[in-house]
Formats: structure tokens, C-alpha cells, sequence
């Protein structure tokens, strides 16, 4: 039964969107970890050929290394929000932002929720995962000091960020943590701090079923991946939601 309610709230979202003659369009905002192999694109990919055959437009705005202050200040976000009014927001964090500077990190996600409120856009947080073992970072207390502590303190972050300010979380660093344990010879990083190949499609899939609260099981894409391992991915990302 929860399957089914699940999918027939993806339909309502498609018809809804299709009533007022616009696709489901979704604004990607981050930096590098967002745009590295192009997960806009492979979210796109993976909801297209997905149970719900949905076409979704997506933009990004994702500079390298971007906090959610310097997207704010730039004003680019802001103004995108308003011309195009996105179905969603999606925003990713600068990779140490929710540890490092923990009352910007809220603040300016707040100021970004507001504006989506105001067009009717729903703000999704995009809970990211943490650093290679060996990065200078973990020198920093506020890493926690190894990449199982700092995942937890993300983890943390960002949930209870999404609680304060009534955003929609998106638990990739969950998926990351289920992923390590149940196959941990999957490489989710590209040997730094950003994903693989692997690591995006997991992370296109989390975001799948958060926008959609549709299981990502299913879908033919599989992101140039082995179909076992898009497989175990999206299964990976259908137990975290």
C-alpha cells in the first residue's frame, strides 16, 4: 500500500505540473560536488527512464566551491527563482560549510527557503558526504577527525537544519553510510573530495525519490554503470527514503 500511495503521489506531481502546461522543473544549487560528472543530468536521465517516465527540466547553478553565502550575495539564485519558478530548489552545501561555518550555513539556507516560499517552490537539502580519509580538513576539529565522524556530524547538519527551517531533506550521506556497508567495494569518491560516477548516480537517485516519494527501482538508466551495480544503487536509495 505505501508503494502504490508513493507512486500515485509522483502521478499527482506530473499531472499537476502538466496542468498548468509546464513540465516538473527543478533548479540545482551548489558547487562542484553538484556539477562533477553532471548530476542535474543524470537526475534527468534516471527520471525519464524511471516508473514514472517523467521529463523534468534542470538548471544548476554550481561553481566551484560556492558556499550558500557567496550564491546569496551573488544574487543569481534569487533572480533564476524568480524568473523561471522552479517546482523545486535543491541546495548542496559547500562540501565543509555545515561544520565549518554551521550559523552561515543556516542562516542563508534560511534566506534561500523564504524566496522558494514565495514563488511556491519547495526547498530540498541536499545532504552531502564527507571527505577522503587523509584530507587536511580532518586536522580541523570541526571534522570530527576521521570520515565516519564527519559523515555523522553532516548527517546531523543537515537534518536538523531541515527540521528548523521546513525544508525537505534529501539523506545522501545516508545513502553513502548504507552504500560503505552494504557494498563496500563500491567507490563513491573519484580519489577526492568529489563523487564518482558511482557516487552521483547515488546521490541522482536520493534526490529522485525525494522529489518524487517514488522508488527509483526500476529505471533503465543506469548512468554508463554495470545494471547490477545501478541496481544496487538505486535499491541503496529506495531503504534511506
Amino acid at each position: 500500500m505505501l508503494k502504490i500511495s508513493s507512486i500515485s503521489f509522483g502521478l499527482f506531481l506530473l499531472a499537476a505540473a502538466s496542468g498548468n502546461g509546464e513540465n516538473v522543473s527543478v533548479l540545482f544549487v551548489g558547487n562542484s560536488l553538484t556539477q562533477v560528472n553532471n548530476l542535474p543530468m543524470v537526475f534527468k536521465k534516471l527520471a525519464a527512464a524511471s516508473i514514472l517516465h517523467v521529463d523534468v527540466e534542470v538548471t544548476s547553478i554550481a561553481p566551484g566551491g560556492a558556499f550558500l553565502s557567496d550564491h546569496w550575495k551573488r544574487g543569481d539564485v534569487v533572480t533564476r527563482l524568480h524568473e523561471q519558478h522552479p517546482n523545486f530548489l535543491i541546495l548542496q552545501g559547500q562540501s565543509t560549510e555545515p561544520l565549518s561555518a554551521p550559523k552561515s550555513f543556516a542562516y542563508y539556507a534560511g534566506l534561500f527557503k523564504t524566496e522558494a516560499d514565495h514563488i511556491h517552490s519547495t526547498t530540498i537539502l541536499f545532504s552531502t558526504w564527507a571527505r577522503p580519509n587523509g584530507d587536511p580538513y580532518y586536522k580541523d576539529a570541526t571534522s570530527g577527525g576521521s570520515p565516519a565522524e564527519m559523515q555523522t556530524r553532516l548527517n546531523t547538519a543537515y537534518a536538523s537544519l531541515a527540521q528548523n527551517i521546513g525544508a525537505t531533506l534529501a539523506p545522501v550521506g545516508v545513502a553513502w553510510e548504507r552504500a560503505h556497508d552494504m557494498a563496500p567495494k563500491l567507490q563513491l569518491l573519484d580519489g577526492t573530495q568529489h563523487p564518482s560516477p558511482t557516487g552521483t548516480y547515488l546521490a541522482a537517485a536520493v534526490l529522485f525519490e525525494t522529489v518524487f516519494k517514488t522508488s527509483a527501482v526500476g529505471s533503465t538508466y543506469y548512468g554508463g554503470l554495470p545494471q547490477t551495480t545501478a541496481q544496487t544503487l538505486q535499491r541503496i536509495a529506495d531503504e534511506v527514503r
